[in-house]
């Protein structure tokens, strides 16, 4: 499951690396590609992702959620732990837990005004600016803009008011699955001291970082990714 810059296009590497091993699903979010919009909260777009499941007829997978993916991973394992096998949360956190009422903060806000006032292309480069290691080469940039310049306000907004009312603290406490939590070390978005919080939550929790990547190491460092994954879930 992707981030809140992303889409099922951010997994292409994943799809292309993984697939001789596993079944590998990428989903569109709520208000992302072709899905349509659900009300903001974790139970929803959780809720979303189990529907999807049961539809393909799934009753046990391993999950893999990016960022706001994560969260809604957490969410999915917290009140489906018997459809988990096991959990991979990359470059995540568990929300900011804001109560229901409160503003979005500046962060989101600042999100919102730029979907606003840039056109697609723009606030697609924006965003790969944002997401990327200063080392990533132009095609990976290229990439990354295009999948982020296809993000619309209405799925924007519904992302940043999930992430700013989530709060996964006490399901991360009660996970029994193996987890494994990924970061990349040169996260802007989610440093790696962020995502770490989480894992002391999570009984057992396995840590693996990528050098030398931002925020979407999943596309930055595709090999070194897939390889953890796959020493993880095999």
């Amino acid at each position: 499951m992707h981030g809140i810059g992303g889409n099922s296009r951010s997994w292409r590497a994943q799809l292309e690396g993984l697939s001789d091993r596993f079944r590998v699903i990428a989903w569109d979010a709520p208000g992302y590609g072709d899905s349509g919009p659900r009300e903001p909260t974790l139970a929803a777009y959780a809720g979303a992702a189990i529907a999807l499941l049961d539809a393909l007829k799934i009753q046990l997978s391993h999950v893999l959620g990016h960022s706001m993916g994560g969260v809604v991973a957490q969410g999915v394992a917290g009140f489906a732990p018997e459809r988990v096998d096991r959990l991979v949360l990359s470059s995540t956190f568990t929300g900011d837990a804001a109560p229901d009422g409160t503003p979005l903060g500046a962060g989101w806000n600042a999100r919102l005004d730029d979907i606003r006032r840039l056109n697609p292309a723009e606030f697609g480069r924006a965003r790969a600016a944002r997401m990327l290691g200063e080392s990533a080469g132009e095609a990976v940039r290229a990439e990354a803009a295009a999948i982020a310049s296809a993000v619309t306000h209405t799925g924007l907004l519904g992302g940043c008011m999930l992430l700013h009312h989530g709060d996964t603290r006490a399901l991360a406490a009660r996970f029994t699955m193996p987890v494994l939590l990924l970061t990349g070390e040169r996260d802007r978005i989610i440093p790696p001291t962020r995502s770490a919080a989480l894992a002391d939550l999570i009984n057992g929790c396995q840590s693996a970082q990528i050098p030398a990547v931002g925020h979407a190491a999943y596309l930055e460092d595709p090999g070194t990714y897939n390889e953890t994954l796959i020493g993880f879930l095999s």
